[in-house]
């Protein structure tokens, strides 16, 4: 159980060990924190987050794959964070924690690297689209402009390190904490950057259109946090929850619907998403959807709260996969070793907390009815309505 499995946890201000002596590996995770930025230099960031594992200033390509038995460098950009992560062996970690260092601090972004990189970026499917209905402007970038958004990003003190699997608890921290005595970026730079605006997307990528309600955020270590989640266990987790109810059982018009919380750069963002056929009446199947959800949270009783919370003890505490927390920016964490010490490492980082399931679960126990059913409706009225009509 996740549970258990982060019982062990061992935190510092900047490292999250999860010890896991039944591991056949280690897993290696840079969580970075980005700053607000704008459309163009978020842009760039997609670039150069796809180039940061091609090479170093000490590792090439190669050098990384021996250090990893094999497994490929992986590096994310989601809604408020890049995720850099590398596997390796239970007697290799002192070589991942070199190969890490190199990589936040060293990354080798020559032109031919960040062209290939740009040639890898993919259009968004239409659940991601929807989440994050963003088009990103074309740019060019080259390696001085790419270098200072990157030493400007990826600073010591936006950085958190995850290592979970067969680790000696205490060690990895140890370890990195040395090398980070020796990193000294210098001030924040300042001056003038890149202050442009989104442009939202008009249409989704594929031929599907997508209804989201976003509700207003909260901020990240918000004692209503528990509430927010429960609502939205209760809203859109499951078969018995509101929105299968309403949109898929009584009006039949939705292929997928979740309610979830998003992260945001510094908070998290309620939304109810819902992809359907396109279709000409969209808007009026809009206030249909949003009519009726009220209605049935007005209609909420004991056994929709018990349903809810039974809901999120199988999420929290048994693996059930309908978790309402997107930290992956497009899904919520997994199971996997790499997952579960992201989730570990990226939860401290975001409310300055251990990542407790069953302390969840008991801050969830005490949320009344009228406390589920007050959240849910604030959600509700206070929801901004979006829709990406499909291509």
């Amino acid at each position: 159980m996740i549970a258990l499995l982060l019982s062990t946890v061992v935190a510092s201000s900047s490292v999250v060990e999860i010890p896991d002596a039944t591991a056949h590996e280690v897993t290696i995770q840079a969580i970075i924190r980005i700053p607000k930025l704008g459309a163009k230099d978020l842009a760039k960031l997609q670039i150069i987050v796809k180039a940061i594992p091609k090479q170093t200033e000490d590792y090439a390509r190669r050098e990384m794959l021996v250090v990893t038995s094999g497994q490929p460098v992986q590096c994310h950009l989601t809604n408020d964070v890049i995720r850099i992560s590398a596997s390796v062996q239970p007697d290799n970690v002192a070589a991942g924690l070199s190969l890490m260092e190199s990589l936040v601090r060293k990354a080798s972004l020559f032109q031919e690297n960040l062209d290939a990189a740009a040639s890898e970026i993919e259009r968004p499917d239409y659940w991601s689209a929807a989440l994050n209905p963003i088009e990103y402007p074309a740019v060019k970038l080259g390696p001085d402009e790419a270098q200072a958004l990157y030493h400007r990003v990826i600073r010591p003190e936006n950085l958190m390190l995850a290592v979970g699997g067969k680790i000696v608890p205490g060690d990895a921290q140890d370890k990195w904490e040395r090398r980070m005595e020796a990193w000294s970026p210098g001030p924040k730079p300042k001056g003038y950057f890149d202050e442009s605006v989104p442009t939202q997307l008009l249409h989704n990528t594929s031929a599907v259109s997508v209804i989201t309600l976003a509700g207003s955020s909260i901020p990240s270590g918000d004692a209503a946090l528990s509430t927010e989640a429960l609502a939205m266990f209760a809203l859109g987790s499951g078969k018995g929850a509101s929105l299968f109810r309403v949109v898929r059982e009584k009006h039949g018009w939705s292929y997928r619907q979740e309610a979830v919380l998003l992260p945001t750069l510094d908070g998290w963002q309620p939304q109810i998403v819902i992809a359907m056929k396109p279709t000409d009446d969209i808007s009026q199947k809009v206030e249909t959807i949003k009519s009726d959800l009220m209605e049935d949270v007005k209609n909420w009783n004991a056994a929709d709260l018990a349903r809810a919370l039974g809901m999120a003890s199988a999420v929290l505490d048994r693996n059930v996969p309908f978790s309402p927390l997107y930290v992956l920016g497009n899904s919520p964490a997994g199971t996997s070793l790499e997952d579960r010490t992201f989730l570990a490492g990226y939860w401290m980082m975001k409310t300055g907390k251990p990542w407790s399931p069953m302390g969840m679960l008991e801050s969830m126990s005490h949320v009344t009815l009228e406390d589920l059913k007050d959240q849910a409706t604030g959600i509700l009225n206070g929801a901004t309505v979006r829709i990406l009509p499909g291509n």
